[in-house]
């Protein structure tokens, strides 16, 4: 399609008009009322149960989709009977249901439940049946969960009972955490499966939902002002009321207290004087305490001297340390090792107490924390590892949350001057100030001794020790570690990235633990335990033993690690306690140079492995002038050394230093260092390639060569072909691997962005480029549209963006049948619309047209947010609407996101076609712009409405005569929207002030307005008689601007294709750029007259007086 067969809309100013807006009338199918959906009757239900393990997706899809209706039919306000049906099903133990649709059933029960206990209940017959299935579930599932013989289908029961605790207690079901604990206790039921059973599925029950109603979200309810929003007036009344009823569900829930203190005291008494070797009493203890240890963060105690619970904390406090006490000595031997299980628990509940209850419990830190420490600073590095990671877990943990507890740091005792939160008093109803008698900590003895203990711990002499048994004994290579090394460097590697990436309190290796907690103290102790590691490196490169000396690498590997873990404390607040150039240059840089043999030591292959992680750990630290070019040509090198581990972790460095300055158009000095050796960095990146087996080990090295080519731009261009041949057998290698597949796209969008049409039309290119996002966009794949869909359709987007029509146009238009089928799907619209948008800049309105009802339905359904009428609780009312495929999303940020891209989309489609693109746009549009008055919406959505309405409203200038058209307040309602979009359009940021491009896309919107609402005074009395004034004033102030500036029509053009083309990077963009300048030059929002609009809007004026 030539550029001059664009159909334009005229620009003889004020003639413009196609009549009144196709379509107007008619109504989005998806806005009509659902019909209600059929009754889930037990054998239906199993029916589709057992066709979703179909592998014929003609059976499994229907099946799918029946369930998902049944599963959100109480949204709708709907009772199917689906939750009992479920609950039938599960409960056919006889052998009529297969173990899988059990299993399954017991899933869909669970996944369920939120659906139909999360939503209000409507005062009518069918609120009365939804209230009855619940009394159904309340009444059935226990004794199901009791009876159930198959473990793994009781657990999903426990997680469906817990569902039912965070949205029924205490009011739906006040008495569930007390049945539960009297089942516990022993309690007889009618379940014929063994009592102790029972006794362990009722006490891991209760954690459960003890955890679900801790974790309960505060949702604070209260009068909506104007535009649906919040009135902030009664701020204070609102939280207060919502903090008053958290604090009494969980007085409520603290009534099971006692039942758990006595079952914890009498269990692990039990349980210890069997030496373990009671497995049901050891694990209903280690089940009490764990659900203690849940319960504490909602045992709020403000003045412990006048809180009646303050003793039977106490108590349970001291209980706590008894245990941990009398489990303490660790033996591999059967059976005192189960006693473990005890010993983390109750170190599990302490954690618990001293983040919910610290004055409590500080009487206890001065006994257990020397116990906690002393096997890390006595017990030998192979004592220590035999132990479980689970025990040196919370072991190091433990010690992590006594040193992030405020009120044990003595440096820190003036935060608790006595004094309350005046706002937060304020807001909950009370008085800042002076706080009451007896809660200031610091005149609290057992506070005093805790702090004591702790600055003890962290006294020079002792905290040395500790660093110095964390280092060697946590952070050492393990000989495990070695041999795996030798056997399996990729396993080893992606352990090692683990490591890099977790290292929190849960992490799951010794190294984690060990690095966790010297991070902690780093942060409480930071110069003495900066000084300590600088002394500990020069300790060991400073001893005289051979190079090769198997101890001293060891020792050095692990220092290296303790550096690299510290190395933010060690640089950080201007105080830079290490000079990492002087350290590279005398000891890292000889390492990265030496040329290690495939079969050189381990340790000396692990000690390079470790030098490159340090080197990109201090990256930002690396002079520019000499040591970061000689950094990252050495590194480049080591991505094809003979130890894959090192390779790999050259890969990722890679990745990272190429990235580290890449920053708009500057080219800085390690930029240039990095484009010099970006030729070798890439051709050992597409050996490691060929050399590498696991996904996650190829992930890595794709990432280094996308780096790169992002790095690069067209300075890769002489080598473009070497790297396209690299492409199809990474394609051949990919499969069904989604990280693979998710590479390869970010490798092909960084290369064409990057390079432009030349990358798209290499014939290598496209042996990958068209199959990969045919794969990818294959939407009628299992699973496709949630893993690679979002990447392909960014593909897709620069693809069309860095085409030529004369060569890629076939291409094109033969994939658009796929693109067809995703927005009719309505899948990923942000990026689906884009792609349709410039495709029909490319090959015309055929792309568009044939798509009319569908793109019409999916704008309306898009901007429901904004349009949607609003029911009771002040929430819109999008049960109806394909909304719900959002769910398990943040749904504000999603909408608005799907929102904007909708208007925005229309925008352009009536820019490129008018006529067609009135006829698609204009229902949502003036759904949108009906809803505008009185109601409180985001500003982007306000701006992209604004944006694409001006467009229409210039198409059509009776526009808002139509929308508000039986409106009984039609003046005043037309009249805000006109003076809402002059101040939206007026509205100039800071930003733009300072950036004479912005101020020029600014003016192009001001035009596009003025020229609009000018159009729409000549055509309308109304307009001209509610809001003439204003927008004459608004035109002629705009005049005004255009004759200062002197800005002529290609100045606005360049100025609107660098802010829309920017997705671009700097190679050679395909006919879209050009297109895209020749449909801005002939808008009529940028070439007609304002002098000739104002005139003529004067003149409407005038004939109106």
């Amino acid at each position: 399609m030539s550029e001059s067969k664009l159909p334009f809309p005229p620009s003889t100013f004020p003639t413009m008009s196609l009549g009144p807006p196709a379509g107007l009338a008619l109504e989005s199918s998806a806005n009509e009322a659902a019909p209600p959906p059929p009754p889930a009757d037990a054998p239906s239900v199993l029916a589709a149960i057992r066709a979703c393990a179909s592998h014929d997706a003609s059976i499994r899809r229907p099946a799918e989709e029946a369930l998902q209706v049944w599963e959100n039919a109480p949204a709708r306000n709907f009772a199917t009977g689906y939750l009992a049906s479920l609950m039938a099903i599960v409960e056919s133990t006889t052998g009529t249901v297969d173990e899988s649709a059990r299993l399954l059933g017991a899933i869909l029960l669970k996944n369920g439940i939120p659906k139909s206990f999360g939503v209000p209940l409507a005062e009518d017959p069918a609120g009365n049946e939804l209230q009855q299935e619940r009394a159904n579930v309340r009444e059935r599932l226990p004794l199901l969960l009791f009876r159930e013989p198959n473990e793994t289908t009781a657990l999903h029961l426990q997680l469906s009972l817990s569902n039912v605790a965070l949205f029924d207690f205490p009011v739906g079901w006040p008495t569930l955490l007390e049945d539960l604990a009297s089942v516990a206790s022993g309690r007889a039921v009618d379940a014929p499966t063994n009592p102790m059973l029972v006794r362990l599925r009722a006490i891991k029950t209760l954690r459960l939902c003890l955890q679900s109603i801790r974790q309960r979200k505060v949702i604070v309810k209260g009068a909506r002002g104007r535009g649906g929003m919040l009135d902030m007036r009664n701020l204070g009344a609102m939280v207060s009321k919502a903090a008053q009823e958290r604090k009494e569900m969980h007085g409520r829930a603290c009534s099971i207290f006692g039942s758990l203190a006595e079952g914890i005291i009498g269990h692990c008494q039990a349980a210890v004087t069997s030496g373990g070797g009671d497995q049901a009493e050891l694990s209903l203890a280690a089940g009490y305490l764990k659900s203690m240890a849940e319960l504490l963060p909602m045992v709020e105690i403000d003045n412990p001297k006048s809180d009646q619970r303050t003793p039977a904390v106490q108590l349970l406090m001291e209980s706590l340390a008894q245990i941990c006490d009398a489990v303490k000595a660790y033996s591999d031997a059967e059976p005192m090792a189960k006693l473990d299980k005890i010993y983390r628990a109750a170190l599990t509940c302490c954690i618990a107490s001293i983040r919910s209850l610290p004055r409590l419990f500080a009487p206890q830190i001065p006994r257990l924390l020397p116990i906690v420490v002393e096997p890390i600073l006595a017990m030998e590095a192979q004592a220590l590892h035999a132990m479980p990671v689970k025990r040196l877990m919370i072991v190091t943990g433990f010690v992590q949350t006594v040193l992030k507890c405020v009120m044990y740091d003595e440096k820190r005792q003036n935060s608790f001057a006595g004094r309350k939160n005046a706002v937060l008093a304020s807001l909950l109803g009370g008085k800042g100030g002076e706080a009451e008698e007896g809660t200031d900590p610091n005149n609290d003895p057992g506070v005093v001794e805790a702090r004591k203990t702790v600055t003890a711990l962290l006294a020079k002499g002792t905290v040395e020790r500790l660093v110095e048994a964390l280092v060697g004994k946590f952070l050492r290579l393990h000989p495990d570690e070695l041999e795996e090394w030798e056997d399996d460097p990729e396993g080893r590697y992606e352990t090692d990235l683990a490591e890099r990436t977790s290292l929190e309190a849960i992490s799951d290796t010794p190294r984690h633990c060990g690095g966790a907690l010297l991070q902690t103290i780093m942060a409480r102790e930071t110069d003495l335990v900066a000084q300590t590691l600088l002394n500990l490196a020069q300790k060991v490169v400073s001893q005289q033993v051979p190079p090769d000396d198997a101890n001293n690498l060891l020792n050095r590997e692990a220092i290296y690690r303790s550096l690299e873990l510290t190395h933010r404390s060690l640089m950080m607040g201007g105080q830079r306690r290490l000079n990492f150039s002087e350290w590279f240059e005398a000891e890292l840089r000889p390492i990265l140079q030496a040329d290690l043999a495939e079969n050189s030591s381990v340790l000396m292959r692990a000690m390079q492995a470790r030098v490159v992680q340090v080197v990109q750990a201090y990256s930002t630290s690396l002079r520019a002038e000499e040591s970061f070019g000689v950094a990252f040509q050495h590194i480049a090198r080591l991505v094809e050394a003979k130890d894959l581990v090192t390779a790999f972790c050259a890969a990722r460095c890679v990745n990272h230093l190429a990235l580290l300055h890449v920053r708009g158009t500057e080219e800085s000095v390690q930029l240039m260092a990095v484009r010099e050796h970006s030729v070798l960095a890439l051709g050992n990146a597409f050996k490691l390639a060929n050399r590498c087996e696991g996904e996650e080990c190829l992930r890595v090295t794709l990432m280094c060569v996308s780096a790169l080519v992002e790095a690069n731009g067209l300075a890769l261009e002489p080598v473009l072909h070497a790297i396209a041949e690299q492409l199809p057998p990474l394609w051949e290698r990919a499969r069904d691997s989604v990280p693979i597949h998710s590479c390869l796209l970010s490798v092909l969008t960084h290369l064409i962005m990057k390079m432009g049409y030349t990358t798209v039309e290499h014939p290598q290119v496209q042996k990958v480029l068209f199959p990969l996002l045919d794969y990818c966009t294959d939407i009628s794949a299992v699973n496709r549209a949630e893993t690679l869909l979002e990447d392909g359709l960014r593909l897709w987007l620069v693809v069309a963006i860095s085409s030529r029509v004369e060569t890629m146009g076939q291409s094109l238009a033969s994939m658009l049948p796929r693109l067809q089928n995703i927005v009719q799907s309505k899948l990923e619209p942000h990026l689906s619309l884009k792609v349709l948008q410039y495709n029909a800049i490319l090959l015309g309105p055929e792309v568009a047209e044939p798509l009319a009802p569908v793109l019409r339905d999916l704008l309306i359904d898009l901007t429901t947010c904004i349009h949607a009428e609003k029911k009771e609780g002040g929430e819109d009312a999008i049960e109806n609407s394909d909304d719900a495929r959002l769910e398990g999303r943040d749904r504000s940020t999603t909408t608005t996101r799907y929102a904007v891209a909708a208007l925005t989309f229309a925008d352009g489609l009536m820019k490129l076609f008018p006529e067609l693109g009135l006829s698609i746009c204009s229902p949502a549009l003036s759904k949108v712009v009906k809803a505008l008055p009185g109601k409180a919406v985001a500003a982007p959505l306000v701006e992209a409405t604004f944006g694409a309405f001006g467009r229409m409203l210039w198409i059509n200038p009776n526009s808002l005569d139509e929308i508000f058209a039986d409106d009984p307040n039609q003046d005043e309602k037309i009249a805000v929207i006109a003076r809402s979009y002059i101040q939206v359009v007026s509205s100039v940021s800071v930003v733009v002030m300072l950036s004479a491009q912005a101020q020029k896309v600014t003016f192009i919107e001001q035009k596009g307005a003025a020229l609009s609402l000018c159009s729409a005074v000549c055509r309308s009395p109304r307009v001209a008689r509610v809001a003439g004034n204003e927008v004459t004033m608004f035109t002629r102030k705009l005049l005004e601007v255009e004759s200062r500036s002197q800005l002529d029509l290609d100045a606005l053009v360049e100025a609107a294709c660098g802010t829309t083309r920017k997705v671009v990077g700097d190679g050679p963009m395909g006919d879209s750029a050009a297109r895209t300048a020749a449909i801005l030059k002939a808008d009529p929002l940028l070439t007609v007259s304002l002098h000739e609009a104002l005139q003529n809007a004067e003149k409407a004026m005038a004939g109106l007086a």
